[in-house]
């Protein structure tokens, strides 16, 4: 607690609580955005400092993320969703992303 926060307690005004409560965690930031998008039947890939990220076929994100965006293995990544995707390759691509190294953001979180 603060010199002030203390002095403030002393009086009775408020600031009383501890100085050690610990924030929620946060998301770990994600190096690469994969969107499934179910209605097109395609994934949109991103950096997360890109506006727009560019449609593939979703058979093709790991290579399109060592490739053409240059990527690295380790890198963590982010995969959201648009309605209709089918589970199955929602499955198969984050199985292909953690196979070339790729780590899920949700992972990444977990380990902070």
């Amino acid at each position: 607690m603060t010199a002030a926060a203390a002095a403030l307690c002393s009086l009775g005004i408020g600031a009383c609580g501890s100085s050690t409560q610990s924030a929620a965690p946060t998301a770990a930031k994600s190096d690469v955005i994969v969107t499934l998008d179910g209605v097109h039947r395609a994934c949109v890939v991103a950096l997360n400092s890109e506006a727009q990220g560019s449609t593939i076929p979703c058979s093709d994100v790991v290579a399109f993320l060592k490739d053409e965006l240059r990527v690295p293995s380790g890198s963590v990544y982010d995969i959201r969703t648009i309605p209709e995707v089918d589970a199955a390759e929602k499955t198969r691509v984050e199985a292909a992303l953690k196979a070339a190294g790729y780590r899920s953001s949700d992972a990444a979180m977990q380990r902070e």
